[in-house]
């Protein structure tokens, strides 16, 4: 499941990806269900935070869980897959490469970034850059011409399938 999803964005060519561990909250219908069902695994609070494995899964061992979720991280935070997630409108590659490499860095200099009070100095041209593109896009598509939803006659007849199939 964990390479079927990375692969799935990169060939997408999604920008952006974040991951999370179902996390079962306290007093929630998901935490009674799977209290009911013997899967919590512990009760120390400060590990619910969707980076960790709280619950037994069903369909996998709490290590695989853990490893997926690490694997995919550093997967779709390798330097070739940023590489193959880029856009194709070459202006926008230099932004969405800045994006990614703050991001794939930010666990490591968050804190110094709030420390020293940077982060709408860092984040503000960025996500300024990234908003203008956009609005580029929407310009771009409002221009275009509507295309009618309705299928040609040859689409319509290409779609029947036998009922045996």
């Amino acid at each position: 499941v964990f390479a079927r999803t990375v692969d799935w964005i990169e060939k997408a060519r999604l920008e952006c990806a974040t991951f999370h561990i179902l996390t079962p909250y306290p007093a929630t219908p998901l935490f009674h269900q799977l209290e009911s069902e013997g899967r919590i695994l512990h009760r120390d609070w400060s590990h619910y935070d969707t980076a960790h494995v709280v619950f037994q899964p069903r369909n996998m061992s709490v290590q695989q869980l853990a490893e997926g979720y690490a694997w995919c991280y550093r997967r779709l935070f390798s330097h070739a897959s940023i590489w193959r997630r880029r856009p194709a409108d070459f202006r926008a590659v230099l932004p969405y490469l800045a994006m990614s490499y703050l991001y794939k860095k930010s666990n490591r200099i968050w804190h110094q970034l709030i420390q020293h009070q940077l982060t709408a100095t860092v984040w503000r041209p960025l996500v300024e850059m990234t908003r203008r593109r956009h609005v580029r896009f929407r310009k771009r598509l409002a221009a275009r011409p509507v295309e009618s939803h309705e299928p040609s006659p040859q689409c319509r007849a290409a779609a029947v399938v036998s009922a045996g199939v």
